[in-house]
């Protein structure tokens, strides 16, 4: 059984370096940070000297992986030109941060195709990929997250993510699931034979080795409802025991590389994830790995 780290993502204002702080605070075990504003299209100018503090920080905390995620207003199958541009972009520069700062990827929401379907935006979205990793420095994976499913965004079935990774055929190419989006996708990750259902469909339409790292969320929302509404760990739909029964199943599956689970909770602060989610999240999978 493969030992699982609980990470969270915080915020990195002020500086790189202040995330390794706040992630310490919250006994967090990995990070996830954005490379800048999420809801703005100017990147952040980070100096050499916020990546060395925030290097050297991060050894001395003895963190295991870091992550960013890219922005929000990230759309790789818009119909705006300027929109695509600026999205390309937006990836580019993510993925130059996360190459500095030694941060194992950038995880991305594809984007949305307005119900169109993905077939018609599919020669798109993957000629910007190739023109992301063209333009992007470095050995930093890419990560398609999955999607909830409302509003046509891609991603809500696994068949989407591996037509994607497939046509592109890049391995810096990867996949982030977020069991939120997962649960509300139709999912049922708080039941046995749900969990082996979907690592069986995820095998079969992108390849267990090409699951990079997880999102750990609660859903506010009922299984299947498409909505994307994370919750605190234990207070939603899934619930403790459907973490528990979850992440048993897929602790035991040794060809899903990722080990790293970042919280995206709304906290019990209304302020991201804090100490209460890490410490529940972790008592989880101490119970999981106790029973061996």
């Amino acid at each position: 059984m493969k030992h699982i780290h609980v990470g969270a993502h915080v915020s990195s204002s002020g500086g790189l370096w202040k995330a390794v702080e706040r992630g310490v605070a919250i006994e967090a075990e990995a990070l996830q940070i954005f490379p800048s504003a999420p809801q703005n299209w100017r990147p952040t100018n980070h100096t050499p000297e916020a990546y060395s503090r925030f290097t050297e920080a991060r050894t001395a905390a003895g963190l295991g992986e870091v992550w960013l995620h890219c922005i929000y207003l990230v759309n790789l199958a818009t119909e705006v030109p300027e929109q695509l541009d600026k999205s390309i972009a937006a990836v580019v520069n993510a993925l130059t941060v996360a190459d500095r700062a030694g941060a194992s990827g950038v995880v991305l929401h594809t984007g949305s195709h307005k119900g169109a379907g993905l077939e018609a935006s599919l020669p798109q979205v993957v000629g910007a990929i190739e023109r992301i990793f063209a333009e992007a420095p470095g050995a930093a994976v890419l990560a398609l997250e999955n999607a909830a499913g409302h509003g046509g965004t891609i991603g809500r079935d696994f068949l989407e993510l591996g037509t994607i990774l497939r046509a592109v055929g890049q391995p810096r190419l990867q996949v982030c699931v977020d069991t939120c989006h997962a649960f509300a996708g139709g999912y049922n990750l708080a039941d046995p034979v749900g969990v082996q259902e979907m690592l069986q469909e995820f095998d079969r339409e992108v390849g267990l080795q090409h699951l990079a790292v997880w999102h750990l969320n609660d859903s506010k929302q009922g299984l299947g409802d498409q909505r994307d509404r994370h919750e605190n760990i234990g207070e939603g739909r899934i619930g403790t025991e459907g973490f528990r029964v979850w992440l048993d199943a897929i602790a035991r599956v040794p060809e899903i590389p990722a080990n790293t689970m970042l919280l995206e909770v709304p906290g019990f602060d209304n302020d991201g994830p804090d100490l209460e989610n890490v410490r529940r999240m972790k008592a989880i999978r101490d119970e999981v790995e106790a029973a061996g």
